[in-house]
């Protein structure tokens, strides 16, 4: 059906951009539940055939799902862009409409056609040249929005005709199913040109394939990144106009909201590169980038020294108030354990990934920050990361998963409930340990050990541990925290000192510096990244648990009991700082 002037009166652009705004929702629904695939507890924890049939499955529902997405993206790219030249057409018809009254003419809504105003005579030819050039303006405006509709009913027509895509966009003999060793095989089986191929025409797809070596997802995601970026930078170049401009009113340039969040969260993730890289001197690589991922919040880690090649990896895992969205990648944890890491054993090569990757509590006061659910998801997401190093790294490494705060009830969640492998575990300022009720749970190789710096005066880490039971009847009465203390006596962990020189009541300076330069904290932590845990000892790092003698007395009097400050024997020590490691000698030649 053609439109009419009548037709570009009636339509309302606003109805339009719903559709943008509900195609985009569709969008990042079926890119959250393709995420959500990945990290299914169950499926890190099953092997044999029947495994890799299910993950062969999973597969080809992630490949129908990012698909979707796509097309959904496409449709509300189309709305976008139709709502914005909606109403450009219309207001070229409201010009139109002046400079005609001015002529004595009128635009027939019926016809399409200029008449003269009641009491004038003759048509738009009476009017000479003017007369022409009003009628082919008009002319115009009816072919450009008739021009608009088709484009619209195309996007639209092409969704409601969509259907899932016979297979990955992939050279054939691609592994159906996910293990990364078998994508890392199939990976390396492909040329350089076959490579560059997949990653220019799907890079946000390959750029988070577990099994690809990290130096390739480093090019693909930054790839992505770059798309982000540009994507507001052309429009505000196109327009004349600030970024700020686009990024305050999106659908007035085309843009939808969901592309103007990406634009913010590629922003970050950029910075956090940079000024990783400008910290330790260290090439920084992107190993994942999911920037619509958990509503916006984003999904990132960025790698400072390239894992598939370092003799010590690290991964450290942030808590509360953490988020790609609020900038935790350009904080300096990484760097300053990179920097001491290096002043162990400059001619090793280390790695330290900040990741960012799962959906942590958004404030202290977050309900959600003393229930376990977000730590358990985030513990599978982080297993099934972690577990993939393994798949492209060249030789043999070392790999310690570092949690702080909400992020240390994470890690154990990672590894006592989604099998996450790590040869050292260490968690600082934790609220409990959620599943790993001992240290045992953590399923670590015989020679792998849980360290633990819980500096005395952190508030987070009193409620650790906190229940009680019922006298007599022993029944539950209560628990706060987020399971056990892992800096209790009979945890089976070791602990370090992490006690914070110019001790204060300010709450959270005890919490947040586990990690500053010079800290007793840092240095042990150090000791233990590098594979020297063994060394706490001899450096004078070790610190004796949290006396259970206070509990077992309040439980015996049928009391809540718990590690509170008053039962930890470092309480009272002074703390100590300036602590910088010097090169650990090496024999042979």
């Amino acid at each position: 059906m053609t439109l009419g002037v009548a037709d570009i009166d009636r339509w309302d652009p606003a109805t339009v951009r719903d559709v943008a705004a509900a195609a985009d929702s569709r969008a990042e629904a079926a890119a959250e539940t393709a995420l959500a695939l990945v990290t299914l507890p169950a499926l890190a924890l099953w092997d044999g055939l029947a495994a890799a049939a299910a993950h062969a499955s999973t597969a080809e529902i992630r490949t129908v799902l990012d698909a979707h997405a796509a097309e959904a993206r496409a449709v509300a790219r189309a709305a976008t862009r139709a709502a914005e030249a909606i109403d450009a057409v219309k207001a070229d018809l409201r010009r139109l409409d002046d400079d005609a009254h001015r002529c004595h003419l009128a635009i027939d809504r019926d016809s399409g056609t200029l008449v003269p105003e009641p009491g004038g005579s003759g048509g738009a030819q009476a009017f000479g040249a003017e007369g022409e050039l009003l009628g082919a303006r008009l002319t115009a405006i009816v072919e450009r929005a008739n021009s608009i509709d088709a484009e619209l009913a195309q996007a639209i027509t092409l969704a409601e005709q969509w259907a899932p895509p016979p297979s990955p966009t992939a050279p054939a003999g691609a592994p159906a199913s996910l293990p990364a060793d078998a994508i890392a095989r199939w990976w390396a089986s492909l040329i350089d040109s076959e490579r560059a191929s997949l990653i220019a025409n799907d890079p946000e797809r390959y750029g988070n394939y577990d099994g690809v070596p990290i130096a390739d997802r480093d090019a693909a995601n930054r790839l992505a990144m770059s798309n982000d970026l540009r994507r507001v930078t052309d429009v505000a170049a196109e327009h004349r106009v600030a970024v700020a401009e686009v990024i305050a009113d999106p659908l007035r340039y085309g843009l939808s909201r969901a592309q103007v969040t990406r634009y913010g969260n590629a922003v970050r993730v950029q910075e956090g590169l940079t000024q990783n890289a400008e910290r330790t001197g260290a090439e920084t690589l992107l190993w994942i980038y999911r920037p619509d991922a958990f509503g916006g919040q984003g999904r990132a880690a960025v790698a400072i020294g390239n894992p598939d090649t370092a003799d010590d990896t690290a991964v450290v895992v942030p808590g509360t108030s953490t988020s790609v969205a609020g900038g935790w990648l350009i904080d300096p944890d990484a760097a300053q354990l990179h920097q001491e890491l290096a002043r162990i054993e400059p001619d090793s090569a280390h790695s330290v990934i900040a990741w960012m990757g799962f959906d942590a509590p958004d404030t202290i006061v977050d309900p959600r920050v003393t229930q376990p659910e977000l730590a358990r998801q985030g513990g599978a997401a982080l297993a099934a990361d972690v577990n993939a190093l393994s798949a492209t790294h060249v030789g043999d490494d070392h790999l310690t998963v570092i949690g702080h705060s909400y992020g240390s009830t994470t890690v154990a969640d990672a590894a006592a409930g989604s099998g996450m492998r790590a040869d050292d575990i260490v968690l600082v300022g934790s609220p409990g340990t959620d599943l790993a009720r001992t240290a045992a749970d953590f399923r670590l190789p015989d020679e792998g050990r849980v360290y633990v710096g819980s500096a005395s005066t952190d508030p987070v880490t009193t409620i650790a541990g906190v229940n009680g039971t019922m006298p007599v009847t022993g029944q539950p009465l209560m628990e706060v925290g987020l399971g056990p203390d892992p800096a209790a006596d009979g945890f089976g962990s070791t602990r370090f000192k992490a006690e914070v020189p110019g001790w204060t009541w300010k709450l959270w300076t005890e919490h947040t510096g586990y990690f500053e330069s010079g800290s007793e904290s840092l240095y042990s932590i150090a000791d233990i990244t590098s594979g020297n845990g063994e060394l706490l000892q001899d450096h004078g790092m070790t610190a004796p648990h949290r006396d259970s003698l206070l509990g077992s007395l309040s439980t015996a009097l049928g009391l809540p009991s718990w590690s509170i400050p008053l039962a930890d024997p470092e309480l009272g020590r002074p703390a100590t700082s300036g602590h910088h490691h010097q090169p650990i000698p090496r024999s042979g030649p």
